[in-house]
């Protein structure tokens, strides 16, 4: 669609009424206007003018809003239009100062802004003959029918819907064969059942981000399978509401550490949504790491129209009366934007308790025995700080050597004394291999008891010798 400013409101030049008679009488109070916009009634030269409908020309004319023009159809029959270059202000459907039915019923509100929505100048002239079945139409019968069409609405104009055509003022040849029933079949599509209306809101551009979000809303499963760590911030939904299919989207985080980048954008089936092309989703997810820096995200959105406005252009009132209002159908960008703040916080990470060391308790003994403890043994020898191992083979060792020192054959000692002595030999023998077997090693107990056989068979020998050089 043409994005240049071309939109059509009507207004009804009185200039008929001399044929109409004398103007009706206005009331004399002014009536203040809340001023959104400024506009300026346009040049004559600009105007557009239709064929005479029921003994009225309708005249299309021009309004210079923001330094651009537009066309401007008459919501008011019998109100008498402002003169080229009067100032004039942009309100909403709210700022209507008259009092016919577009005042008092929405249903006629939303009928007349169907009608600037479906017809000339909205639409092309072939465009409106192929929906309304005309042949050939012309702008000065789809200006007429339109007129009167919205006329029928506000202020029961031609209430049987019947029309009689004529030519435009000054121009005999504008009235062809088939215009009055194109002026007729126009007429007829824009009052008829497919006029189903259309709200204020639905002609303007409209977008809203709400956050969705409650205990009682749970996260999609496609989107809980886009998180890569259980700790992953899912955020929303965020429903997106707009007058049109397509929005576009705007991120930005709040905090300087945390880039667009770390956060994603996803469709309840999951998918990524890339913010920099326009968006048809109803509801969108934001997915952020767990290991992002506490921050939030700033979504904007921007929904554009190239429809009608709906805005109505209301001349400034004169100290005896009031000018015509005419209902802006407005082509240009009509852009409506909202935004929409969410927030998220980075969970800390709590390390375990460090683990005191354990002090070794140490036995009461232990503590009261001094470093250098000495054992005596019972030969009087002097051991330092003895370990279980040496206590055991010295004490086995000691005992075998006083023993075997004790028995040692006098030279007048007897064979039954010599055997005496050797029993007595075995006896600490098995005394001490028993001693040996409690202690730490073995193999040191057996070498010390066969070195005690081996002193006994000696002292066995010396004293049979004795006795016989005896």
């Amino acid at each position: 669609m043409n994005h240049t400013l071309l939109a059509s409101l009507a207004a009804v030049t009185l200039g008929a009424t001399a044929l109409l008679g004398t103007a009706p009488a206005y009331a004399s109070h002014a009536v203040e206007i809340e001023h959104e916009v400024s506009a300026v009634m346009g040049p004559e030269q600009e105007y557009q003018r239709g064929l005479t409908v029921n003994g009225v020309a309708p005249t299309l004319r021009s309004v210079t809003v923001d330094e651009e023009t537009i066309l401007a159809y008459c919501i008011e029959y019998w109100v008498r239009a402002a003169q080229p270059g009067h100032q004039a202000a942009v309100t909403s459907w709210d700022g209507f100062t008259g009092d016919n039915h577009f005042k008092t019923s929405p249903q006629v509100r939303e009928a007349v802004a169907w009608i600037l929505h479906n017809s000339y100048p909205a639409l092309a002239i072939d465009e409106l003959a192929a929906r309304t079945a005309s042949t050939s139409l012309t702008e000065a019968e789809a200006i007429a029918a339109t007129q009167a069409a919205i006329w029928f609405y506000t202020d029961d104009f031609v209430s049987d819907g019947v029309l009689t055509v004529e030519p435009a003022p000054d121009d005999a040849a504008s009235l062809t064969a088939t215009a009055a029933p194109n002026v007729q079949n126009v007429f007829d599509y824009l009052t008829g059942d497919q006029n189903t209306g259309l709200t204020e809101q639905e002609v303007q551009a409209s977008v809203t981000l709400h956050d969705a979000s409650g205990a009682e809303v749970s996260v999609p499963g496609p989107v809980l399978e886009a998180k890569i760590d259980d700790d992953d911030h899912i955020l929303g939904p965020v429903a997106v509401t707009s007058s049109s299919e397509n929005v576009s989207l705007h991120l930005e985080t709040t905090n300087p550490a945390v880039s667009p980048e770390d956060v994603t954008l996803l469709d309840a089936q999951g998918q990524i949504i890339d913010a920099t092309e326009p968006v048809t989703v109803p509801e969108l997810w934001v997915l952020v790491p767990a290991d992002t820096a506490s921050g939030g995200v700033q979504l904007a959105a921007e929904s554009t129209e190239y429809g009608y406005t709906g805005r109505l252009i209301i001349p400034e009132p004169a100290p005896d009366r009031r000018f015509q209002t005419i209902v802006v159908a407005d082509q240009i960008s009509n852009i409506a934007t909202t935004e929409l703040a969410l927030h998220w916080e980075k969970p800390e990470l709590t390390e375990p308790p460090l683990e005191e060391p354990v002090e070794e308790e140490i036995s009461d003994n232990a503590e009261e025995r001094p470093a250098d403890e000495e054992m005596t043994s019972a030969a009087g020898a002097v051991i330092a700080n003895p370990t279980q191992e040496q206590q055991t083979s010295q004490a086995v060792s000691t005992t075998v050597t006083l023993e075997s020192a004790e028995h040692t054959p006098a030279p007048n000692q007897t064979l039954a004394d010599t055997i005496e002595t050797e029993e007595t030999v075995q006896a600490h023998q098995a005394s001490t291999e028993e001693l040996a077997e409690t202690g730490a090693h073995q193999t040191r107990n057996i070498l010390v008891a066969l070195g005690t056989i081996a002193v006994g068979g000696v002292l066995i020998v010396m004293n049979r010798l004795r006795r016989r050089w005896a």
